[in-house]
């Protein structure tokens, strides 16, 4: 997975404040003896993102070998394999398209099987006729061979996506851990500007059906999916707002929404390929280039 060079030569955008500790709301005093009791507010939503798979609802001009081929042509990053199948709305607005090697996640055999998924700003024509938008924003990769390794060490099968976002350098990774009841996942942000410190985003899955989380950090709820896996939609809310306008963070989340919709593949996956290797340490997945490059030491690269 490489960066784009298109965003690393934009210049970006300091944020207002670095990244700290969320500071939590004072609780509002008990009320005193005869006192009307009011009613707990709720939170205050800064950002509202629907990550829509649900492709029967798209309009036309989002879809077809036509549109498909206009993604191609202008970013390396659409892949000829990849379909349109799905939209992002960012507070009640389309703003991006999610595409993925579909035929190739779904219809290949067990170990055979891949996912690379990733979301463009939608294109638009101009009066020029030249095409506007279609640039890579991010995208997700399952490494199954870090998903084996993970599942050893926690004794469960424990999908691991690796999330990219154009002009930073990192790979970060979304990693399944072990919860005795409910499910949980972590990521973390890594410095990017003066001031900023190393922190762990918690994903909490909520216990009920659907792929519902709170996102945490430290005991803040910072934001929240609410997910709906037979619509195939996942709308996430962010609770703070210096986070809100955090746009690697905003990004990471959409990223994690995108996830969220091939959780339950990935996990029957893993499991399949974890149960042959639980005894022995030893598994039969050949693990392709693009995996193994994942662990590749950056510093005899430069060699």
């Amino acid at each position: 997975m490489e960066n784009d060079p298109e965003e690393d030569n934009k210049t970006r955008k300091a944020r207002a404040k670095a990244r700290a500790v969320p500071t939590k709301k004072k609780k509002a005093p008990a009320p005193k003896k005869g006192e009307d009791v009011q009613k707990p507010r709720r939170k205050t939503v800064y950002k509202k993102i629907k990550v829509n798979f649900w492709r029967t609802r798209l309009h036309d001009e989002e879809l077809g070998i036509h549109q498909q081929l206009k993604y191609t042509a202008k970013t390396r990053w659409f892949s000829k394999s990849f379909d349109i199948e799905g939209v992002i709305e960012i507070d009640g607005q389309k703003k991006n398209i999610i595409a993925f090697n579909k035929e190739q996640w779904e219809e290949n055999p067990l170990e055979e099987k891949r996912l690379v998924c990733r979301y463009f700003t939608i294109m638009e024509e101009t009066m020029d006729s030249r095409a506007k938008g279609g640039n890579f924003k991010g995208g997700i990769e399952l490494s199954i061979a870090h998903s084996l390794i993970q599942s050893f060490e926690i004794k469960h099968a424990a999908p691991v996506f690796y999330a990219q976002v154009p002009g930073i350098k990192s790979l970060i990774r979304f990693v399944r851990g072990w919860r005795f009841w409910g499910s949980r996942w972590t990521f973390p942000l890594l410095p990017e500007e003066k001031g900023d410190k190393l922190q762990m985003v918690l994903a909490k899955g909520v216990i009920g059906p659907g792929r519902n989380y709170k996102f945490l950090i430290g005991k803040k709820v910072i934001a929240r999916i609410d997910g709906h896996p037979i619509q195939k939609e996942y709308i996430i809310e962010i609770f703070d707002e210096d986070y809100a306008k955090d746009k690697t963070f905003m990004r990471y989340i959409i990223l994690f929404g995108l996830a969220c919709n091939f959780m339950d593949g990935a996990k029957k996956i893993v499991k399949s390929l974890y149960k042959k290797m639980k005894s022995t340490g030893t598994t039969d997945y050949k693990v392709p280039k693009n995996e193994l490059d994942l662990f590749r030491n950056p510093r005899m690269m430069r060699r």
